[in-house]
């Protein structure tokens, strides 16, 4: 059985690892990488959400909770919001996210500027969900110091082929992962970018585990498929 490693998933306090586990158990996945739930880092709903005492108190109960479950093949990666609190030590990655009609990100802010610097020093690879301006502008700010994986193939990034067409791909820094992304867009970055810089995912709870494997099965097979499934991803974590 070819190793799988699924590089996009959520899990924290409100979504426990053993709802995970069973189902990566079903699709035969060894492990991968956990981020925290959106509602835990803060109110998506609220697009004048400004950051207060219970959301930073949230933050670093399931980052505390996410150190915990760390193992040989199970990583965590910090989930980034406006107070850039420095990632702790056992953090491999970093997520950032958000989507239109979501509080923003305060760009331009010398907190935010320090953030990106140390994560950059760090070389932490930086999970980007973002609109597509912002998208563009983070990665030429980070210029190629740290990887970048764009996820859902860039489906929430302003779309796979107005990313191509701006030639973020052709930036070998530049990273996607598979979770929820049509096959057609996947069987076109290979074909153009090599299978080196792509990632399997899930993005569960929103992605069921083993459908997203068997979807990479089916246009996929001997070393493209290992890759996907997993080296590629311990190659970008060192492990």
């Amino acid at each position: 059985m070819v190793l799988a490693l699924d590089s996009h998933a959520h899990c924290g306090l409100t979504l426990p690892f053993p709802m995970l586990h069973s189902l990566w158990e079903e699709g035969k996945i060894a492990g991968g990488v956990l981020f925290s739930p959106v509602e835990e880092i803060y109110d998506r709903y609220d697009r004048k959400f400004i950051d207060n005492q219970y959301y930073r108190e949230s933050r670093q109960r399931v980052h505390h909770y996410l150190e915990s479950l760390i193992s040989e093949q199970l990583f965590v990666y910090w989930f980034v919001w406006n107070d850039f609190a420095p990632p702790g030590d056992c953090f491999t990655g970093i997520k950032w996210h958000r989507h239109p009609g979501e509080p923003e990100y305060l760009y331009g802010t010398k907190e935010c500027e320090n953030f990106i610097e140390n994560v950059c020093s760090l070389q932490l690879p930086v999970i980007l969900e973002e609109e597509f301006h912002h998208t563009l502008k983070l990665t030429e700010q980070i210029d190629r110091r740290t990887v970048i994986i764009i996820p859902h193939m860039g489906a929430l990034n302003g779309g796979y082929y107005r990313l191509k067409e701006a030639g973020l791909f052709e930036n070998p820094a530049v990273y996607v992962d598979t979770a929820l992304a049509g096959e057609e867009e996947i069987i076109d970055f290979a074909g153009d970018y090599g299978v080196n810089r792509i990632l399997f995912g899930s993005d569960y709870p929103f992605g069921d585990p083993s459908y997203e494997r068997y979807k990479l099965e089916r246009a996929f097979s001997g070393n493209k498929l290992k890759k996907i499934l997993a080296q590629n991803l311990l190659e970008l974590l060192g492990s």
